[in-house]
């Protein structure tokens, strides 16, 4: 057996760039904080008719002097948009002033305004975050029950890294972090999991038939067996983010940032982070033992199980 590519090598230096790369991702967040969005901070909300806007770019322009705004069409009327901005509920006239500034009063009609309140903002934040765990927690349960528990342990803490990263970039870039970001965070976290579970998978299926003399052989063969599928599908995915980055705008621009960044780190743990801590926990592995050191030789009809 030879392999092509020798991916053990790459899981330490991997592992120490990742951590350096995170370890930068809480400075910027201790020292920078995160752009919150609208959505999880107080502000206020209004739906309104615009006569004479050329789009939501062109609202978003004229807004341009009030921080954390949100524009989007709302309603069956082409001048029907809802906006929110991280402004306060005594300060709520500011977006209707700006608005009347850039097109006149006669042009400008308040349908509804809205305050959202700090507990509601908490209490989203709450939600966003008790939602990632459950997944998270869901996605153990089942590798656990599909593999065993320090392949489902690895592939939790390729998610973990991902997710790391995302804010790591969320961070340094101040990109609004937004519901539409953070449904971006859960859409990596369920293609990072699958890259992942393809790649054990494989593992578990070279287990009984290759006769290796370290773990890391049998992962560097598995890892070539399904490097092809792994680029392939990133590569695929990415056409349409970055298509969707490129000519989209507002909030959907952001998502495909995000969705960037999550695609290349999701491939990128996959096949180093994940494997090199599985790596790290079988490191004493020996062929005639199997996976538990307690399976009995090739030779005695007995085959492994992960």
């Amino acid at each position: 057996m030879k392999t092509r590519i020798a991916f053990s090598k790459g899981f330490l230096p991997c592992a120490i760039l990742s951590c350096l790369i995170i370890a930068s991702g809480v400075f910027s967040f201790a020292t920078r904080g995160i752009n919150l969005g609208i959505d999880f901070k107080p502000g206020s909300v209004e739906e309104v008719t615009i006569k004479g806007a050329a789009g939501i770019e062109d609202v978003r322009a004229a807004l341009s002097g009030i921080g954390g705004v949100s524009v989007k069409k709302v309603g069956s009327s082409s001048d029907g948009y809802q906006i929110r901005a991280g402004v306060a509920e005594s300060e709520g006239g500011k977006i209707t002033e700006a608005l009347v500034n850039k097109y006149g009063e006669g042009n400008v009609d308040v349908l509804k305004t809205d305050f959202i309140g700090s507990s509601m903002s908490s209490s989203l934040a709450r939600q966003s975050t008790f939602l990632l765990l459950g997944t998270m927690l869901l996605i153990w349960l089942y590798a656990t029950i599909r593999f065993h528990w320090d392949f489902a342990l690895g592939a939790i803490v390729a998610l973990l890294h991902d997710i790391c990263i995302m804010f790591t970039f969320i961070t340094w870039s101040q990109l609004e972090f937004s519901t539409t970001t953070l449904a971006a965070v859960l859409t990596i976290v369920g293609y990072s999991i699958n890259a992942t579970v393809v790649i054990l998978d494989r593992v578990r299926y070279n287990l009984p038939l290759m006769e290796v003399k370290n773990f890391k052989d049998l992962l560097d063969q598995s890892l070539n067996d399904t490097l092809a599928r792994s680029i392939i599908t990133t590569v695929t995915t990415l056409f349409a983010v970055v298509a969707l980055y490129l000519f989209t705008t507002g909030s959907i621009k952001d998502f495909a940032l995000a969705m960037t960044v999550g695609l290349l780190s999701g491939c990128y743990s996959s096949i180093f982070i994940s494997s090199g801590f599985i790596n790290f926990t079988r490191r004493d592995w020996r062929p005639e033992y199997g996976i538990h050191h307690a399976m009995p030789k090739k030779s005695q009809g007995a085959s492994a199980a992960v």
